[in-house]
Protein backbone atom coordinates (compact mmCIF):
# COMPACT_ATOMS: atom_id res chain seq x y z
CA UNK A 1 0.00 0.00 0.00
CA UNK A 2 3.19 2.49 1.14
CA UNK A 3 3.72 2.08 -2.85
CA UNK A 4 1.04 3.53 -4.42
CA UNK A 5 0.33 6.10 -1.59
CA UNK A 6 4.25 6.99 -2.77
CA UNK A 7 3.32 6.48 -6.71
CA UNK A 8 0.06 8.87 -6.26
CA UNK A 9 2.33 11.51 -4.23
CA UNK A 10 4.72 11.36 -6.68
CA UNK A 11 2.29 12.04 -9.49
CA UNK A 12 0.71 14.82 -7.78
CA UNK A 13 4.01 16.43 -6.56
CA UNK A 14 5.24 15.87 -10.61
CA UNK A 15 1.72 17.63 -11.88
CA UNK A 16 2.16 20.20 -9.48
CA UNK A 17 5.71 21.01 -10.45
CA UNK A 18 4.65 21.30 -14.07
CA UNK A 19 1.92 23.65 -13.43
CA UNK A 20 3.99 26.32 -11.43
CA UNK A 21 6.43 25.91 -13.86
CA UNK A 22 4.31 27.19 -16.96
CA UNK A 23 2.65 29.70 -14.60
CA UNK A 24 6.20 30.81 -13.92
CA UNK A 25 7.07 30.80 -17.57
CA UNK A 26 4.11 33.09 -18.20
CA UNK A 27 5.15 35.39 -15.59
CA UNK A 28 8.12 36.19 -16.83
CA UNK A 29 6.98 36.56 -20.58
CA UNK A 30 8.72 39.85 -21.79
CA UNK A 31 6.98 40.42 -25.21
CA UNK A 32 3.40 42.21 -25.41
CA UNK A 33 1.16 43.58 -28.73
CA UNK A 34 -0.97 45.57 -28.85
CA UNK A 35 -3.31 46.26 -32.51
CA UNK A 36 -5.27 49.04 -33.05
CA UNK A 37 -5.60 51.87 -35.88
CA UNK A 38 -4.39 49.30 -38.46
CA UNK A 39 -0.88 49.43 -36.74
CA UNK A 40 0.37 46.75 -34.09
CA UNK A 41 2.63 47.14 -32.08
CA UNK A 42 4.85 44.28 -30.14
CA UNK A 43 7.43 45.80 -27.37
CA UNK A 44 9.81 43.29 -25.75
CA UNK A 45 11.50 44.04 -22.55
CA UNK A 46 14.88 42.75 -23.04
CA UNK A 47 16.58 43.61 -19.46
CA UNK A 48 13.82 43.13 -17.33
CA UNK A 49 16.04 41.93 -14.40
CA UNK A 50 19.02 43.70 -15.90
CA UNK A 51 20.41 46.87 -13.49
CA UNK A 52 21.82 48.90 -16.57
CA UNK A 53 18.90 50.43 -17.54
CA UNK A 54 15.55 49.13 -19.15
CA UNK A 55 15.60 48.16 -22.98
CA UNK A 56 13.04 47.20 -25.45
CA UNK A 57 12.25 45.80 -28.57
CA UNK A 58 10.05 47.59 -30.50
CA UNK A 59 8.45 46.08 -33.86
CA UNK A 60 5.70 48.28 -35.82
CA UNK A 61 3.80 46.56 -38.70
CA UNK A 62 0.71 47.59 -40.82
CA UNK A 63 -0.34 47.24 -43.91
CA UNK A 64 -1.54 50.45 -44.83
CA UNK A 65 0.67 52.98 -42.58
CA UNK A 66 4.24 54.62 -43.49
CA UNK A 67 5.81 53.96 -40.51
CA UNK A 68 8.40 56.11 -41.22
CA UNK A 69 7.30 59.49 -39.82
CA UNK A 70 7.07 57.88 -35.68
CA UNK A 71 9.96 58.61 -33.66
CA UNK A 72 10.15 56.39 -30.88
CA UNK A 73 12.89 58.83 -28.93
CA UNK A 74 10.11 61.70 -29.38
CA UNK A 75 6.79 59.75 -28.57
CA UNK A 76 8.10 57.15 -25.95
CA UNK A 77 8.24 57.47 -22.55
CA UNK A 78 8.80 55.16 -19.49
CA UNK A 79 6.65 55.54 -16.61
CA UNK A 80 7.22 53.43 -12.42
CA UNK A 81 4.34 52.51 -10.71
CA UNK A 82 6.19 56.27 -8.08
CA UNK A 83 4.74 57.92 -11.06
CA UNK A 84 8.36 58.79 -12.42
CA UNK A 85 8.75 59.32 -15.99
CA UNK A 86 11.68 58.39 -17.87
CA UNK A 87 12.59 59.88 -21.60
CA UNK A 88 14.98 57.68 -23.98
CA UNK A 89 18.59 57.40 -23.90
CA UNK A 90 18.74 55.60 -27.12
CA UNK A 91 16.81 54.57 -29.96
CA UNK A 92 18.93 52.35 -32.51
CA UNK A 93 16.14 52.20 -35.52
CA UNK A 94 15.72 48.86 -38.12
CA UNK A 95 13.47 48.92 -41.21
CA UNK A 96 11.43 51.34 -42.79
CA UNK A 97 7.86 52.00 -44.67
CA UNK A 98 5.49 49.82 -43.28
CA UNK A 99 8.03 47.13 -41.19
CA UNK A 100 10.27 48.91 -38.40
CA UNK A 101 12.07 47.41 -35.76
CA UNK A 102 13.77 49.94 -32.97
CA UNK A 103 15.66 48.85 -29.72
CA UNK A 104 14.65 51.79 -27.30
CA UNK A 105 16.36 52.57 -23.97
CA UNK A 106 15.81 54.09 -20.25
CA UNK A 107 17.85 55.65 -17.53
CA UNK A 108 18.29 52.90 -14.59
CA UNK A 109 14.71 52.96 -12.80
CA UNK A 110 14.40 53.87 -9.47
CA UNK A 111 15.34 51.42 -6.83
CA UNK A 112 12.25 49.49 -5.23
CA UNK A 113 10.22 49.98 -8.38
CA UNK A 114 7.71 47.13 -8.87
CA UNK A 115 6.45 48.06 -12.36
CA UNK A 116 7.20 49.98 -15.14
CA UNK A 117 4.78 51.11 -18.08
CA UNK A 118 6.14 51.59 -21.27
CA UNK A 119 4.13 53.91 -23.38
CA UNK A 120 3.97 55.17 -27.11
CA UNK A 121 1.90 57.97 -27.94
CA UNK A 122 -0.06 58.76 -31.21
CA UNK A 123 0.69 56.16 -33.43
CA UNK A 124 -2.45 55.73 -35.83
CA UNK A 125 -4.72 57.58 -34.47
CA UNK A 126 -4.24 55.94 -31.15
CA UNK A 127 -3.80 58.07 -28.19
CA UNK A 128 -1.33 55.68 -26.03
CA UNK A 129 -0.35 52.12 -26.08
CA UNK A 130 0.49 50.88 -23.00
CA UNK A 131 2.79 48.11 -22.03
CA UNK A 132 3.00 47.12 -18.49
CA UNK A 133 5.46 44.90 -16.29
CA UNK A 134 5.39 43.80 -12.82
CA UNK A 135 9.31 43.47 -11.81
CA UNK A 136 8.63 40.98 -8.60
Amino acid sequence: MNTFLDILVGMILSVWLAISGTCAAAAVDSTQTVASGGVTVKVTYLNPKGSDGARFQVALDTHSVNLDSYDLNTISVLRDDAGNTYSPTAVENKGSGHHRETTVSFATVASGTKRVELVIKDIAGVKERIFRWDLD
